[in-house]
């Protein structure tokens, strides 16, 4: 069996790479050895299989083994690791990297088995490649080749000639073939003999030397080491070959070597055969510097020296050479091909110019993806008094979360963000913007958070300080970094304080995320370290200008920039990428070669400020020169062409005076001493307006302005809602003064109060168009103080008169959409032109439109009487698309409001839940009054409505004696029925069976009870068979009054209820234990009652009752108990105290009123009209239902009816019922008979007349 393994073939070490090939030898070895179950035979025996399995050629090179101690050599594992650190350095790297880029998928092969080869070929390439791009090498040579042929090309002057000392082009040397009359060698004449020279010998290089790739260096010397300068810096090769005649003096011996000159080498390399053939043996220094050279074989130095080397120019400059015992071309590195000025630096070279796009392409992986500072992540410190904050999940709309998964999804790939599974203190609100092309941005609503947050006050760089370095630079560039505070990564802890929810649960942001309070100033510090060394750079948060003399002076720069970003993993932005321009925009500043000047855009809105049209605007234009008048020479004289025309007595007439006066107060505004120099020291206050047609900022500094802004409103933004375009301003300010204003505290100034509180609301209570705004504004620190509009004298007069001839255009970026909750109303194209056709139908609709573009009156007063209702929301409305919105709610015309009221009730929910409806999605004015009589007069509603709340308790009054008033019932429990009698003042009570429910038999049992209590004055019943013509006769006869209850209602009579609750208990008790019940009965009797300390038997007879329990003959005498009542009337207001907590008493309802009364078979309420109303009982009515009959019923089961009924109620009705008392109220006589009780001594089944039957009054 064992011989049909198939062992591996012998190993081919002189073709390929051998360790891979070794790798893949072994492991079949060991399947084999595995499988033939010779793994754990001896190590001899293993040996012998190995070699014999490896060949010949693998038994020569066993051969060769020397193992120390030689008694190894019969270990196993030895033989494997001999052949294993004989096979390692064997690979040929210039081969295996072909072979990489060589891998080509071959006919037939499967996919899996390509895989596999490539990756086994990067697994081969990958160490050398690193090396390569990552160390420096000290590079001789890879390959041995021609001399001549790695000559490079020679330069086209001529030159002085060390063979015959004449200046001619290459290869024209008159010396060659020649034979020199000193040394009689050939090709060089006796001038240039070496044998001039005192005591240089010549030294005879070996005819089979080698040339040697120094791959690496273990250890690095730290003067051996290139700056970033260097690397960067062309050089130019002086000497006319890469092979140079260097004199050497050892020992003061002379002798003359020829060197590979190698730049790419960091140490000189010195065989040892050279100091051998000049037969000198000077000391060597020790050093622990090994070299790598071609193949991976180690090169160990056998020591360093230092040696006096000299050439035409320079004589006697110390070098340090590294001795190697090797038989190759000696090599002077870049240090000493430096030093001997062999080759030189030249800093000023003509730089091929490439294009922006061609740079972007040469950098494309600085261009692409997302960064990452390489410090250390950041800590956000918040302050000790701070208490976490958890914000409730946000709806997402619907058609919105699966774009939202596929984004969240993407960057937590990119390790971005990343899901949370643990509780954590901190819970953000997340804010989704859905750009034009459909991409989502999220944020976090950081407000909370950033109120306890820890500040670094990182000292950010003044405009002046920038400014200052760049004079005299000529050549600009501007790079910004792409997605720029994810560059900076989050500590775990400070991670976790960055969790947010969303529909897929929570996430948390590894990087910082956008809006963080603290991000600016430790942003602008791992930015200013990581670029802040490199001359010709400026830096301001994570805008980074380059800035050059000259473009090759700049190109070196940009350079050292991007190949910085490069090495640190650093992203910039292409699209705002500003390359090799002349002129910049700055901090604020104008930046070019002719110098740094303001930059027009802060003075433009005062330049090119319209001629004012008329006196109301000249009075405007005066309010903001008298605010600045102290720091205006001479403002009177300057004013008083304007002042002339304004005069109530006096025609505007606009002539040159006043244009003059204009102009000059136009120049007086853009220059000092009015127009300040903005200073990073003081405090920074922006003053901003908005007007119906135009937007005007200022921002002022100790009083005096350092700038001017205005522009126009597009034809939507004048639409927006005033409170919009007042935030709009703010926005417009921030934007025009971002380099003054960014990581600073800024207090802004506003006309409008409201602007106060909308900044500080949650994300979601506000409008889309606001959240908008809002996110602008989240990475500035500012806060807005209200100043009347009547001191705001700078921004009013901007905001109205603006540059007209300025071309605006809608922001992008407003059309994003935030999505911080769903509030949106989906309507087909139909319905939105409908809404639109309506709404300019409807007249006061128009009117209001009219106002939102033209403004609305200062006063109320002066608003349409018919409008009126929507000034105190006019701060609110805008106009979208030919509709009227109210923040997010759309305004419905006076024609569609019945629709809408249809639509809004269709699901038949209440009135509440109806009103949060449509107040989510619309308005209009008296909305909720609407909504409420919608929804009362819905019949299908009024049917379907739950039952009526609880009425206040309305205890029946304490009787004043045992057995004065009594209720009774009738019980059924186990097929058999019984008659409950409950006392109401000493809670006796009695349980007695009965043969049938007919009126005799209740009668009969009753008469019993009498007998031995008395006849009460009362009897408190239902009306079957109570209502019966017998037992009304029966309490006539024996003098005591009836009372029965509404049909239905058994709290009525709630004593015997609870009564027949107690009975219940005792007999299933009883039956559960096989006793009678009689013994639970005499217990109950005996038992004291809650809140009077007293048994009802010792109530009704003043005395206990003997039971089975032993007890004393003193405790079973009669006593007598006083304020038996008042304890009574005391409990039950103790209970009705607490019953009507939770109580509603109902209205009175009112004859012939629509009603609605409880069916009590399907529970829903059916149509009826009030006949009368009880005399004896204030809460029982007698109603006339849909088919015309008449029933008793309790108050609470009638429900008032908003719906008007077609039911006819006839006097006769009113006069019948209102007539008779309570004892009258009668059944039909033939209900219940005495044939209908005789008693049938044959089994039988339970009968239970209808309860319908109670409900008639005939």
């Amino acid at each position: 069996m064992m011989d049909t393994f198939r062992p591996p073939a012998p190993l081919k070490f002189s073709i390929g790479n051998v360790k891979e090939k070794w790798r893949k030898w072994r492991q079949e070895l060991e399947n084999y050895l595995l499988a033939t179950e010779k793994d754990e035979r001896a190590d001899k025996i293993k040996i012998a299989i190995l070699l014999n399995l490896l060949g010949s050629e693998g038994l020569e090179i066993f051969n060769t083994f020397k193992f120390e101690p030689p008694e190894s050599q019969k270990n196993y594992s030895e033989v494997l690791k001999k052949f294993e650190e004989y096979c390692s350095p064997r690979q040929n790297v210039v081969y295996e990297r072909y072979k990489f880029f060589s891998c080509v998928q071959q006919e037939g092969q499967a996919i899996e088995c390509y895989a596999i080869e490539i990756v086994r070929a990067a697994e081969t390439s990958r160490e050398q490649l690193r090396s390569m791009k990552e160390e420096t090498a000290a590079t001789v040579n890879s390959v041995k080749r021609n001399r001549r042929q790695n000559q490079p090309k020679q330069s086209s002057q001529d030159y002085e000639c060390k063979k015959c000392g004449r200046k001619h082009k290459p290869r024209e040397c008159p010396a060659y073939g020649k034979v020199c009359t000193k040394c009689n060698k050939k090709n060089h004449f006796a001038v240039k003999c070496f044998q001039n020279s005192k005591n240089i010998h010549e030294m005879k290089v070996p005819e089979n030397e080698l040339e040697i790739y120094i791959d690496s260096v273990t250890e690095k010397v730290q003067e051996n080491e290139l700056n970033s300068d260097s690397m960067n810096k062309n050089v130019e090769i002086v000497s006319e070959t890469w092979y140079k005649s260097v004199t050497l003096n050892v020992n003061d011996k002379y002798f003359e070597v020829d060197f590979k000159l190698d730049t790419g080498a960091e140490v000189n390399i010195l065989p040892l055969y050279v100091l051998n053939i000049v037969k000198v043996k000077p000391k060597l220094s020790e050093t622990n510097l090994s070299l790598t050279a071609y193949g991976n074989f180690k090169l160990k130095p056998e020591g360093t020296i230092i040696i006096n080397c000299s050439t035409s120019k320079l004589k006697n400059i110390p070098l340090q050479f590294y001795v190697v015992n090797v038989k190759s071309k000696p090599i002077l590195g870049l240090k000493g091909c430096l030093e001997l000025k062999l080759i030189e630096r030249i800093d000023a070279i003509e730089c091929s110019k490439i294009s922006k796009n061609e740079l972007i392409k040469q950098y494309k992986d600085v261009f692409t993806g997302t960064g990452e500072f390489p410090d250390e992540p950041y800590h956000i410190t918040l302050k000790d008094n701070a208490i976490p904050v958890i914000h409730p999940p946000r709806r997402v709309p619907q058609a919105l979360q699966p774009k939202l998964k596929e984004t969240l999804d993407k960057l937590e790939k990119e390790k971005i963000v990343s899901k949370v599974n643990k509780p954590t203190d901190w819970v953000q609100s997340l804010v989704i913007v859905e750009k034009p092309n459909g991409n989502l941005r999220l944020c976090l609503d950081p407000r909370d958070l950033n109120k306890v947050i820890k500040r670094e006050h990182y000292q950010i760089p003044s405009a002046d300080d920038i400014i200052s370095r760049l004079e005299g630079k000529k050549i600009f560039s501007v790079v910004d970094l792409k997605d720029g505070f994810w560059h900076v990564p989050l500590d775990e802890v400070s991670s976790e304080i960055c969790t947010f929810n969303t529909p897929f649960g929570r996430y948390k942001f590894n990087k910082m995320p956008f809006g963080i309070a603290s991000a600016p100033e430790i942003f602008q510090k791992r930015n200013q370290k990581l670029f802040g060394d490199i001359e010709g750079v400026e830096i301001y948060f994570d805008d980074i200008i380059v800035a050059g003399n000259d473009e090759a002076s700049h190109d070196a720069i940009m350079s050292k920039v991007l190949e910085r970003a490069r090495s640190v993993n650093i992203k910039f932005n292409p699209d705002k990428l500003q390359y090799r321009v002349s002129e910049v925009k700055y901090v604020g500043q104008i930046i070019s070669k002719s110098g740094i000047k303001p930059d027009p855009d802060h003075i433009k809105a005062i330049v090119e400020m319209p001629t004012p049209k008329s006196k109301t605007e000249v009075r405007r234009l005066l309010g903001m020169i008298n605010f600045l008048s102290k720091f205006i020479p001479n403002v009177s004289k300057v004013t008083a062409p304007l002042r002339e025309i304004i005069h109530e007595n006096v025609e505007f007439n606009w002539g040159k005076e006043q244009e003059m006066s204009f102009e000059n107060i136009k120049e007086l505004l853009t220059k000092t001493p009015i127009l300040k120099v903005f200073s990073a020291n003081d405090e920074i206050v922006i003053q901003c307006d908005s007007s119906k047609d135009g937007l005007g900022s200022c921002l002022i500094q100790k009083g005096q302005p350092v700038s001017f802004v205005s522009r126009s409103l597009t034809k939507s933004e004048k639409n927006y809602a005033q409170i919009e375009k007042e935030l709009l301003a703010i926005v417009f300010s921030f934007e025009k003064y971002h380099n003054f204003v960014y990581g600073r505290k800024v207090i802004v100034q506003s006309d409008h109060r409201p602007l106060m509180a909308i900044v500080k609301k949650p994300m979601h209570k506000i409008s889309s168009r606001m959240q908008r705004m809002v996110l602008k504004l989240l990475k500035y620190d500012f806060e807005i103080n209200y100043v009347p509009g009547t001191q705001m004298f700078l921004a009013d007069t901007l905001s109205r008169a603006f540059p007209v001839n300025e071309t605006v255009n809608d922001d992008p970026e407003m059309l994003n959409i935030v999505h911080a909750i769903s509030k949106h109303l989906p309507m087909s194209e139909k319905r939105i032109m409908q809404f639109k056709r309506e709404t300019e139908l409807d007249p006061e609709l128009q009117i209001v439109v009219k106002y939102i573009q033209e403004g609305w009156p200062q006063s109320c007063k002066k608003v349409d009487n018919s409008v009126k209702v929507y000034y105190k929301v006019k701060n609110d409305l805008y106009i979208n698309e030919g509709l009227l919105f109210m923040n997010e709610k759309l305004i419905v015309p006076y024609s569609l409001r019945r629709d809408m009221l249809q639509l809004i009730h269709e699901a038949h929910f209440g009135i509440e839940k109806c009103k949060r409806r449509a107040r989510e999605i619309m308005y209009w004015p008296g909305m909720n009054p609407d909504i409420e009589n919608e929804v009362s007069q819905c019949g299908i509603c009024e049917k379907f409505k739950k039952a009526n709340s609880k009425e206040p308790l309305k205890p029946h009054t304490v009787p004043f004696r045992p057995f004065e008033k009594i209720g009774v019932d009738i019980m059924d429990f186990g097929n058999v029925s019984y008659l409950i009698v409950m006392d109401y003042y000493s809670k006796w009570m009695e349980i007695i069976e009965l043969a049938n429910k007919c009126a005799d038999e209740v009668i009969t049992k009753l008469k019993s009870i009498f007998s031995r209590f008395g006849v009460p004055n009362t009897v408190i019943s239902d009306n079957i068979p109570f209502n019966s013509y017998i037992y009304k006769k029966f309490a006539n006869d024996w003098d005591f009054n009836c009372a029965f209850i509404s049909p239905h209602y058994s709290p009525s009579n709630g004593m015997v209820e609870r009564a027949v609750g107690i009975a219940k208990g005792i007999m299933r008790k009883a039956k559960e234990d096989r006793k009678d019940y009689f013994v639970g009965l005499m217990e109950y009797r005996n038992t004291p009652i809650s809140g009077l300390n007293l048994s009802p038997a010792q109530i009704m007879f003043n005395r206990r009752l003997k039971t089975k329990l032993p007890i004393s003959n003193k405790l079973l005498n009669a006593e007598l108990f006083n304020n038996i009542r008042e304890k009574l009337i005391m409990r039950q207001n103790i209970q009705k105290f607490y019953y009507d907590k939770t109580a509603h008493p109902l209205s009175e309802l009112k004859q012939k009123e629509n009603v609605r009364i409880l069916n009590f078979k399907n529970k829903t309420w059916e149509p009826a009209v009030i006949v009368s109303k009880h005399k004896l009982h204030p809460r029982s009515y007698f109603v006339k239902d849909q088919f015309g009959k008449i029933l008793r019923r309790n108050r609470k089961h009638i429900r008032k009816s908003n719906t008007p009924f077609n039911i006819e109620t006839d006097p006769n009705d009113e006069i019948i019922n209102t007539s008779q008392s309570d004892s009258e109220v009668t059944l039909n006589s033939q209900t219940f008979n005495r044939s209908d009780c005789n008693v049938q001594r044959r089994s039988h089944r339970v009968r239970k007349p209808p309860s319908y039957l109670s409900d008639y009054v005939v």
